[in-house]
């Protein structure tokens, strides 16, 4: 693979809304692939741009939410399998102290849905919060969120009949709240079509955990990746994600990666597949690095089958991790057994305080990677397998 171009999708970005509450946000491609980004702007409101020829050029803003967001997640209903094409938001706001949730309809003309509430909050703060959001095979909405730093948040439903408009429900948390925990939450693949999967980063014990949430019980039950295996915790607030899921329909797993360490010496880039009844350690991307490395995003290539995780700084230590860096992949062709050469995708070094992808890539060779550079502008990096082209800018 090489470096195409390099797009500028929009510049000073919400400062450092868009990763310090961690929430799962996405590159969203459609089957006919069209890229959506929904984003913090300058004024912190949430807005999504769209493009039609690869992430080349990007609409202007059409405006989600207007008010004053500091953490958004959203996610695609075509990673849960459905045929439908909701993508949808959950954001928090200080002006309420709310999480409110609003769908764009790809479908539709990008009809917005009537903004809900999933969760009535007394004190929002990012720092030490999250937010995530998934759809279930069977069609409901599910939602944690922790907006005030460990001391206040819930887990909420909004089943399918009542998707997109109704009212959410509150149901059983998965453990209390604690500052810098963070999840990513996911649709499961039991028999009942419901229930999820929560790959959790537990601040308290330095783990990482699988937690399966069990729709018709409303009950969770956890178990730790490793034996044990110890993660190094790292305040959201300098940079995220340093874990990251993709979901494997065919084979009914959970792809994700996952730092063991950040800007540390002989820190590890892990990868595993997660389902219902298995943790699978495979090949790691990156073992000891060197120093000075973080962030993680991962793409499976619905085509080829190949997974390409995408990380920051290189492995052997030249770099400095939250100073200027750049960001590098490494493409599996088998699976997690093995992985390519590191390849350095960003034409000149950043201070990069987050990144993510398309975690389900439909068409064509192209991966659309996001990252945001100095000043807080949103880089699309778009990687091919030919030849490099020149650094395109196309709008702020």
């Amino acid at each position: 693979m090489a470096r195409r171009a390099v797009c500028i999708i929009g510049g000073a970005q919400g400062g450092t809304a868009t990763y310090d509450g961690a929430a799962t946000n996405y590159l969203i491609q459609t089957p006919s692939g069209v890229l959506y980004q929904v984003f913090i702007d300058n004024v912190i409101d949430v807005v999504f741009k769209k493009s039609t020829d690869g992430g080349l050029t990007w609409s202007i803003n059409t405006v989600v939410f207007a008010g004053t967001a500091i953490s958004l997640a959203v996610w695609y209903d075509r990673w849960s399998g459905l045929s439908t094409d909701l993508i949808h938001c959950a954001y928090t706001e200080t002006g309420t102290n709310d999480t409110l949730y609003r769908t764009i309809d790809a479908a539709s003309s990008d009809a917005l849905s009537t903004q809900t509430v999933i969760h009535a909050g007394t004190s929002a703060v990012a720092a030490g919060s999250f937010l995530t959001i998934t759809r279930t095979r069977g069609g409901n909405v599910l939602c944690r969120t922790q907006i005030d730093a460990g001391a206040e948040g819930a887990f909420y439903r909004l089943t399918n009949a009542n998707v997109p408009n109704g009212a959410w429900a509150s149901r059983t948390i998965n453990e209390a709240n604690a500052t810098q925990d963070q999840m990513i939450l996911v649709p499961g693949f039991a028999a009942d079509n419901q229930d999820a999967i929560g790959i959790f980063w537990d601040a308290s014990a330095d783990r990482i955990s699988r937690q399966l949430y069990d729709d018709s019980a409303n009950s969770w039950a956890e178990t730790e990746f490793g034996a044990p295996m110890t993660f190094t915790d790292s305040v959201a607030a300098s940079g995220w994600a340093h874990f990251a899921a993709a979901v494997d329909l065919t084979n009914s797993q959970i792809l994700v990666v996952a730092w063991n360490a950040i800007d540390t010496a002989n820190a590890d880039l892990t990868c595993w597949t997660v389902t219902e009844s298995a943790i699978t350690a495979k090949t790691d991307v990156v073992t000891n690095s060197t120093d000075d490395q973080g962030l993680c995003a991962i793409s499976l290539d619905l085509v080829t089958g190949w997974w390409t995780v995408f990380y920051g700084g290189k492995s052997d230590g030249s770099e400095t991790y939250s100073s200027p860096m750049n960001m590098y992949f490494k493409v599996s062709k088998d699976s997690g057994s093995t992985w390519g050469a590191e390849t350095q995708i960003t034409p000149s070094s950043y201070n990069m305080p987050n990144l993510f992808c398309c975690p389900r890539k439909y068409l064509g060779a192209d991966i659309p990677v996001l990252y945001r550079g100095a000043g807080q502008d949103e880089y699309v990096a778009i990687v091919d397998r030919t030849v490099p082209h020149a650094r395109t800018l196309i709008g702020v």
